[in-house]
């Protein structure tokens, strides 16, 4: 199965210019309330305890969407072996012409057409469209003035 890799995330550059920033940033919180600056600053942490979280966040954040799309591909792949045979050849047939990129939402919509999902998807839709147009037609005669 062809797939584009996703690629690999580098760590957070630290600058002195974020560093600045950051000691900004601290100022302008104790100057915003100058009663209680001494307060403020004690509450506030550190650049290393900041870089410390950032890199923190950034591994989860990397995770996560590498979590995610190790779910989309699972899912796609076991939609795709559910064809028949001779639709799963149909569909690699499509896949393998295909220029666009090899993500697994591009994956879904071929596999998609070929096993009804797309077309249930728009049919559900058109329905819901359906109801929600009767629902406002319905309120539209009842309210007859606007008083």
């Amino acid at each position: 199965m062809q797939f584009k890799r996703t690629e690999r995330h580098e760590a957070i550059t630290y600058t002195s210019r974020k560093e600045a920033a950051f000691n900004r940033k601290l100022a302008r919180e104790q100057q915003a309330m100058p009663l209680f600056a001494d307060q403020i600053a004690q509450e506030q942490h550190s650049w290393d305890e900041e870089k410390r979280l950032r890199d923190q966040r950034n591994r989860r954040s990397v995770q996560r969407m590498r979590d995610l799309y190790a779910r989309q591909w699972r899912k796609v792949r076991k939609d795709y072996y559910a064809l028949p045979p001779t639709l799963q050849a149909q569909c690699k047939a499509q896949w393998h012409a295909f220029w666009g990129p090899k993500t697994p939402g591009n994956l879904a919509y071929f596999v998609d057409q070929l096993n009804g999902a797309l077309a249930a998807r728009i049919a559900a839709g058109e329905a819901q469209t359906q109801r929600i147009r009767q629902k406002i037609l319905a309120q539209a005669q009842v309210q007859t003035s606007f008083e």
